[in-house]
């Protein structure tokens, strides 16, 4: 036996101090005791390929470092933790804990073990051990049952864990080390007594446990592959030379000979000695034995070998056994075991039972199990054959099972399966059974699997069930996601199921779980939809809950979202339903909102969708509302509806009500209160959607209504809006009207006279401006409402006049006192205002390009309502159009409702924007009409928000209080 070669790399990993989790203190002792045994006294390991970590910052560092030993080790590899073990409870592995860990939220503070696995599968190290000293540490052989232990791990890789997957290891408080670590600390630092020069993982591993065993504390589990157990693993500091003249010669041949006859306890001690010098003969031996003894025997000799720490030469033979073996005597073997300290042994012959014999002999010795009370293990043999072997077999051991005593016990393996199986195998397992006769099985399978699965899994089953034509078992596989793996797993089921194109199934999902879900459910589904990104499915949900759902379960929902993180989502989800949701959808959902008393939200969605919609779709909609007596299509609400919403909304409204209820048009169309300036907004709108039948019908109305004069003030007011064939159309109507034709003359004179003299004014003939011959505007006045900040002579500089003026038209007395919401009439034409306007431009009108649009834009930006930034340009754009409408809500210039929207700018609108231009103007220059003659005992007034201190402007008398 040769020198251990020196482990290329070790990562000693301790954590002592936890968070939340009991403190180990011996466990701060346990790695630099262990890293000076590594050294010269064992494995000679360079302290400088030694990494030591005790109590890591973060799962990644351990992560870190065992990823970097592992691709630098080129001949042993050794990986140590000592700490808490805990285990995932939604997997079942084996996660290592560090300081900051929590047993409440295992899967994201913790390292799983997977992730040290990962790295040593990679390394290229031709020798790979791993010592766990923690909780269930025997969860690293990577299953959930001992009957499969060894089945999917590293090869070249011997793992030691100080305790079983489901016990508990042991930190005794008046020890320095914890137990596992202390026993093995004094077996590398003290040796064996034996003739080996060196300790063998394997010798290591059996005088472990059995110093444990003596001690009564946990016994330590070990997986070696590729006969790793072997190798030398550290020197043996307590080899016994044999002495002068010793010479180790036992007959080999007579041993091999007497293997049948001789007694269990003489054949034992020598498969004991030549175990020392010859361990392939010692391990001949025990196979002849298996092969040949009696069962009685075999018990006997499966006891003396595993006291004796020969289990190694058990294992290797026990595949003879089982080959040579009938099932009755494999059965009456393990019965056997069962109630001796070789109970490990049955373990390993079911896992070779499930690897290796057939499905028939399997079932038999199943049978055999069962018949003798071995339930469970029954269950762990049928379990791991199904999971170990080809779908075939797994197919005919199903078969063989369901015909005999087994068949109870067939649901339990097909929980199994769908657990750790490939989905893959999962769906296709579950279609051969259900073709066989074994359709209760094949439901059993897959909705273990739905059960247990993740979302994408059960996507994947869901898209081959829907293929294949199992729609109704799909539909079943979602009431069990619903109802046992909560919103959460349905939203990311339908979310999977959308990005697989299954559009249609995952809207089935979505209404089953609001179907069967409670308030609260539906309420966590909602959000989980938006969480994920499924706002479509989301959106779909709300509706779904308003259609399907109680009306005042649906009020209880929408209350707590308004609460939620998904609030916010809210309102893009009411524009989404106005986009996309069918008319009858859209209709009950606005109902629903108005009696939850949401009347803003079931307003929002109504106007959303008029304003977006086809006027088809949205007039199914407003049909739907009518026959279920909606308010919003009320006669009376209707008839008054432009008092409130722009011309344009009523425009959009009526447009859809011609579409299905035209008397409803007639009302929302209704010329009796309206101005002029409203009708010819409401002609203007109805023009722009192309409405043109409404509109003849519009000033048909006003042709049989209407009194002259207000005939020919809309004629006008209509060709300032550049709509001329509305005017002629109104013109040519109402023109055999004598009075009419009279009316419309003379304000086209008027209109005339005023646009040549101010044009005479503008550009004279010399070329220069002639104020001596200046023309008054046709809009000689505004009105104003006072704010908290006003005063006479702020207003007076505001728009250009004189603020005597203001007093005048006003009647105000000193100390010209305002209030807050007065109206002041502000006059433009007296004496000493000698500003005049530029001429009105006509056709200037939002999105089209006029040569004057500069002048508008100078004019606004001048006033303070249109950014600097913007460039100046003919084009009447969106900025243009927006800083246009806050001008005409502030001035109450808006036609239509006094808090509509108006982007066109009016004749009066015009002028009044120079004259605030023009007064900005001389403020800035400090040339304001009157400021160098106001006299000094004339105040220039309080501001309205002086009102409340009197005393200022009225000083109290001599005598009084």
């Amino acid at each position: 036996m040769h020198d251990p070669a020196p482990a290329s790399r070790a990562v000693l990993v301790g954590a002592s101090g936890f968070t939340t989790l009991d403190d180990l203190p011996a466990v701060r002792a346990n790695v630099p005791a262990l890293k000076s045994l590594l050294g010269d006294l064992v494995l000679h390991l360079d302290a400088g390929h030694c990494r030591t970590l005790v109590d890591p910052a973060s799962p990644r560092q351990v992560s870190v470092a065992v990823r970097a030993a592992a691709q630098e080790a080129t001949g042993t590899l050794l990986v140590y933790y000592a700490g808490h073990g805990l285990i995932d409870p939604g997997t079942g592995l084996l996660h290592l804990a560090v300081p900051d860990s929590d047993r409440d939220s295992v899967f994201d503070t913790t390292v799983p073990y997977d992730w040290i696995k990962r790295s040593i599968a990679t390394s290229r190290a031709a020798r790979r051990i791993v010592i766990l000293d923690c909780c269930y540490s025997a969860r690293a052989f990577g299953v959930q049952s001992e009957s499969v232990a060894a089945l999917a791990e590293i090869d070249g890789t011997y793992l030691m864990a100080a305790a079983a997957e489901t016990a508990v290891a042991l930190s005794p408080p008046d020890e320095p080390y914890t137990a596992f670590t202390g026993e093995l600390l004094d077996l590398l630092r003290d040796g064996v007594a034996s003739r080996s020069r060196f300790l063998d993982l394997d010798t290591v591993f059996d005088q472990l446990a059995r110093r444990l065993q003596a001690k009564d504390r946990p016994r330590p589990q070990s997986l070696c592959r590729n006969s790793l157990g072997s190798w030398p693993f550290a020197r043996n500091n307590a080899f016994q030379p044999p002495p002068e003249g010793f010479v180790a010669a036992p007959d080999i041949a007579r041993a091999l000979d007497a293997v049948r006859t001789v007694s269990v306890p003489v054949l034992a001690a020598q498969i004991g000695e030549l175990s020392e010098h010859r361990p392939a003969t010692a391990t001949e031996m025990v196979h002849t034995a298996l092969q040949h003894r009696p069962v009685a025997d075999l018990a006997l000799l499966f006891v003396a070998l595993y006291q004796a720490g020969r289990q190694p030469h058990v294992e290797a033979a026990l595949p003879a056994l089982m080959a040579s073996r009938s099932v009755q005597e494999s059965a009456d073997l393990l019965e056997q075991l069962l109630a001796t300290p070789a109970e490990d042994a049955v373990i390993t012959l079911l896992r070779l039972t499930a690897e290796l014999k057939p499905a028939a002999d399997t079932v038999h010795l199943a049978t055999a199990l069962i018949r003798i009370g071995l339930r469970e293990h029954t269950t762990v043999l049928l379990s791991a054959f199904a999971v170990t072997r080809s779908l075939d077999d797994t197919l005919a051991l199903t078969g063989l099972a369901c015909r005999g005593e087994l068949d109870e016990l067939v649901e339990p393996v097909m929980h199994v399966l769908a657990e750790r199986r490939p989905i893959a195998d999962v769906i296709d397992l579950f279609q051969r059974l259900h073709n066989a006769p074994h359709p209760h099985h094949a439901l059993a399978l897959i909705t273990a699997a739905a059960r247990s699965r993740t979302a994408t899994d059960t996507a994947e089953m869901i898209t081959s069930l829907y293929r294949d034509g199992y729609q109704e078992i799909a539909e079943e596989i979602f009431r069990t996601g619903i109802g046992h793996r909560g919103p959460e797993h349905t939203g990311e089921l339908i979310a999977a199921l959308q990005k697989l194109r299954l559009t249609e199934a995952a809207a089935l999902g979505r209404r089953l779980a609001i179907r069967n879900s409670t308030v609260s459910e539906t309420i966590l589904l909602i959000t989980h939809l938006m969480a994920v990104g499924q706002h479509q499915h989301a959106l779909a949900a709300t509706l779904e809950t308003a259609r399907l759902r109680p009306g005042a379960e649906f009020v209880e929902i929408t209350q707590a979202l308004d609460v939620s993180p998904a609030h916010q989502h809210m309102p893009a989800l009411l524009n989404e339903a106005a986009r996309t949701s069918s008319p009858v959808d859209v209709a009950h959902l606005i109902q629903v909102l108005d009696e939850a008393g949401q009347s803003s939200d079931a307003e929002h969605v109504l106007w959303r969708t008029v304003r977006n919609r086809l006027p088809g779709d949205t007039g199914i909609m407003l049909d739907h509302l009518n026959a279920n007596g909606s308010r919003f299509t009320d006669d009376l609400a209707l008839r008054t509806l432009w008092r409130s919403h722009s011309p344009i909304d009523t425009a959009y409204l009526a447009r859809a009500l011609d579409t299905v209820l035209p008397a409803k048009t007639d009302l929302v169309c209704g010329i009796d209160d309206r101005s002029v300036a409203d009708v010819a907004a409401l002609v203007a709108s109805l023009e722009r959607l192309s409405a043109g039948i409404r509109t003849n019908r519009v000033l048909d109305a006003v042709v049989r209504d209407w009194e002259h004069h207000r005939q020919a003030h809309l004629v006008i007011a209509l060709e300032e809006r550049s709509l001329t064939g509305c005017a002629r159309r109104l013109e040519q109507a109402a023109r055999p009207s004598k009075d009419f034709v009279e009316k419309l003359a003379g304000l086209r004179g008027a209109q005339r006279e005023t646009v040549w003299q101010a044009l005479t004014f503008w550009w004279p003939r010399n070329g220069r401006p002639d104020r001596r011959q200046r023309t008054p505007s046709p809009h000689n006045h505004a009105l104003y409402v006072v704010r908290d900040e006003d005063s006479v002579y702020g207003i007076a500089a505001r728009y250009g006049v004189r603020w005597a003026s203001i007093v005048e038209a006003n009647d105000l007395s000193v100390p010209f006192l305002l209030t807050p919401g007065q109206q002041l009439r502000i006059t433009f034409e007296s004496e000493g205002n000698r500003f005049v306007p530029p001429p009105f431009p006509r056709k200037l009108l939002p999105e089209r390009s006029h040569p004057r649009v500069r002048q508008l834009q100078a004019a606004l930006k001048q006033s303070g309502y249109l950014s600097r930034w913007v460039v100046d340009s003919d084009y009447y754009g969106p900025a243009t159009s927006e800083a246009v409408a806050r001008f005409n809500r502030e001035h109450r210039l808006a036609q239509g409702p006094s808090n509509g929207t108006d982007h066109v700018i009016s004749h009066r609108g015009w002028d009044l924007l120079h004259r605030i231009a023009h007064g900005k103007l001389l403020l800035a220059q400090g040339l304001a009409d009157g400021l160098d003659a106001l006299p000094q005992q004339i105040p220039l007034g309080p501001t309205a928000a002086d009102r409340q201190k009197p005393e200022k402007w009225f000083p109290a008398r001599a005598g009084e209080d």
